[in-house]
């Protein structure tokens, strides 16, 4: 979810792990030349949605990244399947408050601009917690901890993953997803 500390949390994780670290929203920012509430407003949600797909399967083929991933790419059922068949899936897990406390002064969360921010966060979670859970290999509560800490609690847990994941060269095309 936005605001659970993906991207703060996944560079620690890469500098940790002395790997490249890649944000999807980031990638796409970069591509379009724009912030993803620009996106958002010339192209709509389902405008987004596709170029996040894309971006989504160009950057899980990158052997060895840490990848943080926008908060609504589980919502497709082929992203979902991506990301569970591509890499160890953590879902940073964040209770509804922690996330508006987090997220309340940022503008640049198009679904967030609502009279009722903490009520769309709680939704949002209600809607999306199942598909976070689904593909998780891991589940850790960010709660109040520091990054640092995370990272270091985050590590083992990774070490000990046995998840095979599929080599980006024996991947099918997005199109047959």
């Amino acid at each position: 979810m936005m605001g659970a500390g993906k991207t703060t949390i996944g560079r620690g994780l890469a500098r940790a792990l002395s790997r490249e670290f890649l944000d999807v929203d980031l990638v796409l920012e970069a591509r379009c030349g724009v912030r993803v509430p620009v996106i958002f407003e010339l192209e709509g949600e389902e405008g987004f949605r596709r170029r996040e797909t894309h971006a989504l399967d160009e950057c899980s083929r990158i052997p060895g990244v840490v990848l943080a991933t926008g908060g609504g790419a589980v919502l497709a059922e082929r992203n979902r399947r991506m990301l569970k068949e591509r890499g160890i899936v953590l879902y940073l897990r964040a209770r509804a408050e922690e996330l508006y406390e987090r997220t309340r002064y940022d503008r640049n969360r198009p679904l967030l601009q609502t009279p009722d921010p903490l009520g769309r966060i709680t939704a949002l979670l209600r809607q999306r917690e199942p598909l976070y859970e689904e593909i998780a290999d891991l589940i850790i509560d960010t709660g109040r901890g520091s990054v640092p800490k995370l990272v270091n609690r985050i590590l083992p847990l990774l070490a000990s993953c046995n998840k095979q994941v599929r080599h980006p060269a024996e991947l099918p095309p997005l199109e047959c997803l």
